[in-house]
C-alpha cells in the first residue's frame, strides 16, 4: 500500500501560540508546515525558515501559492473572520484559535461563510484536550459528585504577560473564554444570567486590561458558576531566561461541588509545574501543562488539539470542538463584558 503524502498545513499568525503550532506540525510525520503568514514580514520569515516553510505577508497569497490541505488561524481575534473567509474560498479546513471571533456576530459570520463553502472548522479551545479537564468531565458525567451545585474555575497569570495584548484584546477574551468554555462543557446546561466585576490596578493602568475579573453564572437548573480571570501572580513567577523552553506558570484550577461529593482538577502552582532557583534570577516557576517537551518533541494538550485537527482533515470527521461550542463561550464572554460595563447582571435568552 502506498503511503499517503503528508498533509500540507498553513499557519496564519507567527506570535507566541502560532510558534507552538508551527513546531507541533513540523514534528509530525503525517503533516508538513507548508507556509507561515504574518503581517510582520520579519516574524513570518524567521518562523518559516525554522521549519522549512514559505513565508507570506498576505493571507491571499498563502492560499494561492501553498496548496494547503488545512490551515491554523492564530492571528488576533479581530481578523479571524477575514482569514476564515480566505480559507473558505480556497476550500481549506481550518483550526481557529480561541476566541473564534470577538463577538457572537463574528462567530456566526464564520459559520455562514464556512457552511456555505462546505468547509470544516475546529475551534481551538485547548483545555478540552487537557487530561485533568477531560477526567473531571468524565467523573461528573459518571455521577461522582451527584447533582452539580457549584462549578468554580480560576485562571491566574503574571502581569508580565500583559503588554503584548495591549490594545488587542481583553482579560475576559484572553483568559475568561477558556473557562466559560470549560464550565459549559463540564455542565452543559444553559446559562440564564451573568454578572461580572473587575478589580483594576497596575495592569489596567498600563495596558487597559482588567487585573482581576470575577464572573458569576446562574444556570437554568439552579447551579451556580464562578469564573476568576486574573493577572495577579507575583512577577517572579513569570520572569526568567532559562531553562530553555519554559513558559510562565499559571495558578489555575477547576472544582465541581455537587449534592453528594466534589471533583477537582488542580492546575495550580502546587502541581503540574516546574520550579527553579538560582543566585541570579531567584525563584522561577513554569507551566508544563499545554506543551511539555518530552524527548525533544512537544506533547500535551496543544499537540493533542493539533492531532485532532489533522485527524478531522484526514478522516473527514466532524470537529471535536465546533462552532456551537465557540459561540457559547463567546456569548458568555460578551455577556460578562456587558455586565462589567453596566455594573448590572445580564440576562440571557
Amino acid at each position: 500500500m502506498t503511503a499517503k503524502p503528508p498533509l500540507r498545513i498553513g499557519l496564519i499568525g507567527a506570535g507566541a501560540i502560532g510558534a507552538w503550532h508551527a513546531r507541533i506540525v513540523a514534528e509530525r510525520r503525517d503533516a508538513v508546515l507548508a507556509g507561515v503568514c504574518d503581517s510582520d514580514a520579519g516574524r513570518a520569515s524567521v518562523l518559516a525558515a525554522r521549519y522549512g516553510a514559505k513565508p507570506f505577508v498576505d493571507a491571499a497569497d498563502l492560499f494561492a501559492d501553498a496548496a494547503l490541505d488545512g490551515v491554523i488561524i492564530a492571528s488576533p481575534e479581530r481578523v479571524h473572520g477575514e482569514h476564515a473567509r480566505f480559507a473558505a474560498a480556497a476550500g481549506v479546513p481550518m483550526l481557529i484559535e480561541k476566541p473564534v471571533a470577538p463577538d457572537p456576530a463574528g462567530v456566526e459570520a464564520v459559520r455562514a461563510v464556512t457552511e456555505g463553502a462546505g468547509v470544516a472548522v475546529m475551534a481551538g479551545h485547548v483545555e478540552r484536550f487537557e487530561i485533568g479537564s477531560a477526567g473531571l468531565k468524565a467523573a461528573v458525567e459518571q455521577g461522582v459528585c451527584g447533582q452539580v451545585v457549584t462549578i468554580a474555575a480560576r485562571r491566574q497569570f503574571v502581569a508580565a504577560d500583559t503588554p503584548r495584548f495591549k490594545g488587542l484584546s481583553t482579560t475576559l477574551r484572553i483568559l475568561g473564554v477558556h473557562d466559560f468554555d470549560l464550565v459549559s462543557w463540564v455542565h452543559p446546561v444553559p446559562v440564564i444570567e451573568v454578572y461580572a466585576a473587575a478589580g483594576r490596578g497596575r495592569v489596567f493602568a498600563e495596558t487597559g486590561l482588567d487585573d482581576h475579573v470575577v464572573t458569576t453564572l446562574r444556570f437554568a437548573d439552579g447551579a451556580v458558576g464562578l469564573v476568576e480571570s486574573a493577572w495577579t501572580l507575583p512577577r517572579p513567577y513569570g520572569v526568567f531566561t532559562s531553562p530553555a523552553g519554559w513558559s510562565p506558570a499559571g495558578n489555575n484550577r477547576l472544582d465541581v461541588f455537587g449534592s453528594t461529593g466534589m471533583v477537582s482538577n488542580d492546575m495550580s502552582l502546587r502541581s503540574q509545574q516546574l520550579v527553579a532557583f538560582d543566585e541570579v534570577e531567584g525563584f522561577r516557576a513554569a507551566g508544563i501543562r499545554h506543551q511539555p517537551i518530552l524527548h525533544g518533541k512537544v506533547t500535551g494538550a496543544l499537540a493533542e488539539e493539533v492531532a485532532a485537527f489533522i485527524a478531522m482533515i484526514a478522516d473527514r470527521t466532524p470537529p471535536l470542538v465546533g462552532l456551537d461550542d465557540a459561540l457559547r463561550a463567546v456569548r458568555l464572554t460578551e455577556a460578562a463584558e456587558a455586565s462589567l460595563a453596566s455594573g448590572l447582571p445580564v440576562r440571557l435568552d
